[in-house]
């Protein structure tokens, strides 16, 4: 499955945006096979996603969580 980065940005951001919203930044695109794996910036953390193309399921995973600073 060889595709163009463009293409491959198109193919996971739609997904991306209506599982963490608008604000949500696609990074890296990677082809491998039947699926597209990169990184995405969301709000408040850096994950990982896996997505398979034929059956249009995305799985994400947390690499980078920014959390708020609690006041003990």
């Amino acid at each position: 499955m060889l595709n163009s980065t463009e293409k491959l940005h198109n193919t996971v951001s739609g997904p991306l945006l209506d599982c963490f919203g608008p604000f949500t930044r696609v990074l890296t695109v990677e082809s491998h096979d039947k699926e597209v794996r990169g990184l995405a910036l969301c709000p408040g953390k850096v994950v990982k996603y896996i997505y398979q193309v034929q059956t249009n399921e995305l799985r994400t995973f947390d690499l980078l969580s920014v959390k708020k600073k609690s006041n003990s």
